[in-house]
């Protein structure tokens, strides 16, 4: 029964993303709200999001914002609507906010094939974890966390982001938005904590003795490592919560950090785009200390040449051969990622296609993990065959279990 439910939980999921995704367009509705001043008399006063005020006479239904330029004033009155004295206009969006049509259409397509791709192939990870046991050594568990992190991006956010472009507004509300992107921005800083595990795992592993690594890596100190990855990825939202930037509908049109708030780009400059270099410079330094303490010891087989002077600088073929692997996923990941934080500083000189093209890059790091375990990582092919063959136990093979 309980293996059972365990195989229910990536179908769950993959029924979740339909459902999250055509619900909020069945229910999305028009709504024009136009609230009144009795101190302007004849006239309705509204204030816009950013602090500017609209004024509309009763006898005209054409709005103008006070602080309108003469530019403004040209492509308002090429694009306003006009009607009769009763019914409130609203003016439509300013080219600079307004999303091209093509992105409408490409955008939504593409994060549809990552909803899909993505929810099914890392439901695979997590399923194939919960079902074989030699899947479940201590090095996977890093990985599982990494495969919750992304299945919660491409099974919700991304489908709740598609729904968000083609109504214009959050899927769920402007109430739940500041929750969306805050779980937004959860799922991509346990990806960064995750990479650091995976990096300190391999550095124990290989440069230090196995009592040693043991002992930092039993399955319950496995799991508390990944709990503490997911705690500190929580205390790095809290500035966002505090009022250092604020998480909600954001100018691109999903739910991530808004563009309002003056403290945004500080968070943005700050917390997330500071705590991602410092991962990054991190993780390829426990590379670099793990490739010199290669190159210095003694790479042998396992019990070959006994007789040789330190023991303690074995170091084993395979455990070489996989934390290549890992490295190879940390390489993926910073292909994907790295672009997106170069060239932040330099965000308002680069087209919109361009920044489209790059987030589509940065997205796709959430969606080709999978492909990476089952390409680099021989137990994570076996047990995808075996779940797609509906096979209860995944029969052993010597070699393929890491810790």
């Amino acid at each position: 029964m309980i293996r059972f439910l365990v195989c229910l939980f990536p179908a769950l999921l993959f029924w979740w993303t339909p459902i999250v995704t055509v619900l909020p367009v069945l229910e999305a509705r028009p709504v024009t709200v136009v609230p009144t001043s009795p101190t302007h008399g004849d006239e309705h006063t509204s204030v816009s999001p950013d602090g500017s005020y609209w004024t509309e006479s009763v006898a005209s239904t054409t709005v103008f914002p006070e602080n309108f330029t003469d530019h403004d004033l040209d492509w308002f009155m090429n694009n306003s609507t006009t009607g009769n004295s009763s019914d409130a206009s609203v003016v439509p969006a300013h080219p600079s906010n307004v999303v091209p049509l093509y992105v409408r259409i490409i955008i939504p397509l593409v994060s549809g094939l990552f909803v899909i791709v993505g929810t099914i192939g890392n439901g695979l990870v997590i399923l194939a974890f919960c079902s074989y046991r030699q899947v479940r050594t201590s090095a996977h568990t890093f990985i599982l966390s990494i495969s919750i992190s992304d299945i919660m991006m491409t099974g919700f956010h991304y489908p709740t982001g598609i729904v968000s472009m083609i109504i214009g507004a959050p899927a769920f509300g402007e109430t739940l938005c500041p929750i969306q992107g805050a779980l937004f921005f959860i799922s991509i800083y346990v990806s960064f904590l995750s990479m650091v595990l995976i990096a300190f795992n391999r550095c124990m592993h290989i440069t230090k003795s196995p009592s040693t690594y043991r002992k930092l890596f039993t399955p319950v100190k496995s799991f508390l490592w990944v709990l503490l990855s997911w705690v500190v990825a929580g205390l790095l939202l809290a500035p966002g919560f505090l009022g250092y930037g604020e998480f909600g509908w954001s100018k691109y049109q999903v739910c991530s950090i808004t563009h309002e708030n003056p403290y945004s780009a500080y968070y943005m400059a700050s917390v997330f785009g500071i705590s991602y270099w410092v991962v990054f410079f991190v993780v390829a330094g426990i590379y670099a200390r793990i490739y010199f303490f290669v190159k210095d010891s003694v790479v042998t087989m396992a019990a070959a040449n006994q007789n040789l002077a330190n023991p303690k600088q074995y170091v084993s073929k395979r455990v070489i051969k996989q934390t290549k692997h890992m490295f190879i996923i940390f390489s993926a990941f910073t292909a994907c990622t790295a672009p997106v934080f170069v060239i932040y500083g330099i965000r308002n000189f680069l087209s919109r296609e361009v920044i489209m093209m790059l987030l589509v890059l940065y997205s796709l790091n959430h969606v080709m993990n999978p492909f990476l375990y089952a390409w680099k990582l021989r137990v994570f092919r076996r047990a995808f065959k075996a779940l797609v063959s509906c096979k209860r136990q995944l029969p052993f093979q010597a070699g393929n279990g890491w810790n």
